[in-house]
């Protein structure tokens, strides 16, 4: 699957094909700058290595008009800002778009295991592995290295392999993405 702001850049790139390269890094740029005030209302810093003027623009949705406008098209050159469409309306819907691609990929659904394991060789598994040292880093640990391990997989079948053997197999629990992550942070932490 691919990460939710590449699919978001490759949405925009489809609905503006004649945009440059540059006028997409602009956006992309901004992507940080963009604050939502409600569903068709946003604020973007204004950047003055972009060429802006002004600390903050205004970028929102005519529903009459069915068209985006940003306060920038009420300036110099604002004619042609809005005819070539600015970007700090394409960093509105690029940030809407990401947005959009994250809560979907957060409702996904996961499958989480933990273990613990012995491993003188290389820790993999058959999804994301998060690997934690048990005990000291000392003679005996690296005689009889033995880890906790939390993996995060697409399938209910968890593998875990210590070179190329199989040295757990475990039916994952499943928790939507999001939890899955918050659990990975805090196993870090335990």
């Amino acid at each position: 699957m691919p990460h939710p702001l590449y699919a978001a850049i490759e949405q925009l790139k489809e609905d503006f094909p004649g945009k440059s390269y540059s006028w997409i890094k602009r956006a992309l740029l901004r992507l940080g700058d963009v604050k939502e005030v409600r569903d068709d209302l946003y604020l973007v810093e204004g950047r003055r290595e972009l060429g802006d003027w002004k600390p903050l623009y205004q970028v929102w949705f005519s529903e009459r008009e069915g068209k985006w406008h940003c306060t920038c098209y009420f300036s110099t050159f604002g004619m042609r800002r809005r005819r070539d469409i600015c970007t700090h309306v394409a960093a509105v819907m690029l940030f809407r778009r990401y947005k959009r691609a994250l809560e979907k990929l957060q409702r996904r659904r996961v499958y989480v295991a933990e273990a613990e394991v012995e491993c003188r060789g290389r820790l993999t598994a058959n999804g994301e592995l998060y690997v934690k040292p048990i005990g000291r880093r000392d003679l005996a640990f690296f005689a009889n290295p033995r880890y906790r391990v939390f993996v995060i997989s697409d399938v209910r079948r968890i593998v875990i392999k210590c070179g190329s053997y199989d040295v757990v197999e475990a039916e994952g629990e499943e928790v939507p993405l999001a939890t899955a992550k918050f659990l990975a942070e805090r196993f870090y932490e335990s």
